[in-house]
């Protein structure tokens, strides 16, 4: 019952998937969702997403599946059920213009 809007970047380097579904991951800011998540749901819909990137090489990211994901381009629109959402604790972008990273996968047909 809750959502939220966000600014996200696409990028074609984000090779993260999901290991028992397969589906790709899309990164979301903790702060930009918090409003959203509360313990009860953490616990009860959520698990954690290995994952690695230079520097990191066995890191772990909390992850859940959206209800319904709503992307919106140059007015073209894409939704997607199911979409698997990690919270990311740091910022996506230094000058903040955007605080999600959406996997390409995600948006092919």
């Amino acid at each position: 019952g809750r959502h939220v809007k966000l600014k996200a970047l696409v990028d074609t380097g984000n090779h993260l998937y999901e290991p028992i579904t397969g589906k790709p991951v899309c990164l979301v800011e903790y702060e930009s969702i918090k409003h959203c998540l509360n313990l009860n749901f953490m616990e009860k819909k959520g698990w954690m997403i290995p994952y690695h990137t230079i520097g990191k090489s066995q890191g772990m990211l909390w992850g859940f599946t959206a209800d319904k994901v709503v992307f919106q381009n140059k007015g073209v629109k894409i939704i997607k059920c199911g979409c698997i959402i990690a919270i990311f604790s740091g910022n996506m972008s230094k000058s903040g213009d955007y605080s999600a990273i959406i996997h390409p996968d995600i948006l092919e047909k």
